[in-house]
C-alpha cells in the first residue's frame, strides 16, 4: 500500500523542512509528495527540488491554509493520503504504527505529537481535529469545498466533514511525532471562534462547563491568558451573527 502525502508550505525552510521530508521518505511508503506552496521566497522550493529520488508535485498558488489543503486533496491519486506539515518530524515507523488502526468505519487517523521540550499533546477524543500528521481516507474528502475565508481551523472543518459521512476521526497516542513550531493562540483565537460559530463546528472552548467557569479557571491559575478566552468568545458570537445573516 502506497500513499500520497500533502505538505503545505510558505517559507518553510525553518525549523526543519529537510528533516521533515527525510522522515517522510524513511517512514512512509510514498507514492507522491504533493507540495502546495504560497510562493516561498526562502530555500523551500530549492530544498524540495533536491529530492530527485521521489516523485513530487509542486503547486505554487496564492492561497491560505484551507485553500491549500483543498488544492492538495484534488491531486491525490491513492486510496489513503496523509497531511504532513513541514514543521513535523515523523516518529520512526510512523506509517506502520498508524496504519494498524485502519478499519471499515475509520475515516481519519490523527497521529500524536510532542514538543521539542518533550511535552506530549494531550489526547481529547472529542476535541479539535488536527491535520499536522494525519492519515485520511481519500474518497471521503475528494468533493470537499473548504470556505475560502478559512485561514485557521480548517482541520476541524475537515474532521466534521468526515464525521457527517458517518466515519470516525480517530486520535491515537502512537505514533508520537516531533512538532517543532508553536501556533500563536492569541492571534488565532478570534478567527477560530468565528469559524466555529459560523460553520457550526464544535464549541470552541471544548469543555463541558460554561464559558464563564472556564474563564474563572484561567484567571485563577489557568495556563492560558483570559484574553484568549475572551477573543474566542467574541469570535464565536461574530460567527453566529454571520451565520444568522447568511441564512436569511
Amino acid at each position: 500500500m502506497k500513499i500520497d502525502v500533502i505538505m503545505i508550505t510558505k517559507n518553510s525552510q525553518k525549523p526543519c523542512l529537510v528533516e521533515s521530508i527525510n522522515s517522510i521518505v524513511n517512514n512512509i511508503p510514498l507514492n507522491k509528495l504533493i507540495v502546495v506552496d504560497n510562493f516561498s521566497i526562502d530555500e523551500t522550493i530549492n530544498i524540495i527540488n533536491r529530492y530527485n529520488n521521489i516523485s513530487t508535485k509542486v503547486i505554487q498558488k496564492n492561497c491560505n491554509r484551507g485553500m491549500a489543503r483543498e488544492i492538495g486533496i484534488k491531486k491525490v491519486e491513492t486510496d489513503w493520503f496523509a497531511f504532513i506539515d513541514s514543521d513535523i518530524i515523523l516518529e520512526k515507523d510512523w506509517f506502520k504504527l498508524i496504519a494498524k488502526n485502519i478499519s471499515k468505519k475509520i475515516g481519519a487517523i490523527e497521529g500524536n505529537v510532542k514538543s521539542k521540550e518533550g511535552i506530549v499533546q494531550k489526547i481529547r477524543i472529542n476535541g479539535r481535529g488536527y491535520t499536522n500528521c494525519t492519515l485520511i481516507k481519500t474518497d471521503l474528502v475528494k468533493d470537499i469545498k473548504i470556505p475560502e475565508e478559512m485561514v485557521v481551523y480548517e482541520d476541524q472543518y475537515i474532521r466534521k466533514y468526515i464525521e457527517k459521512k458517518d466515519y470516525k476521526w480517530l486520535k491515537v497516542a502512537l505514533p508520537c511525532s516531533l512538532h517543532l513550531s508553536k501556533s500563536n493562540r492569541l492571534n488565532d483565537a478570534f478567527e477560530i471562534g468565528k469559524m466555529s460559530g459560523k460553520y457550526h463546528l464544535d464549541p470552541f472552548w471544548r469543555y463541558p462547563s460554561s464559558f464563564l467557569i472556564v474563564l474563572i479557571k484561567r484567571i485563577f491559575g489557568g495556563k492560558e491568558s483570559p484574553l484568549i478566552s475572551y477573543r474566542l468568545l467574541t469570535g464565536y458570537l461574530k460567527g453566529l451573527f454571520l451565520n444568522l445573516n447568511n441564512s436569511r
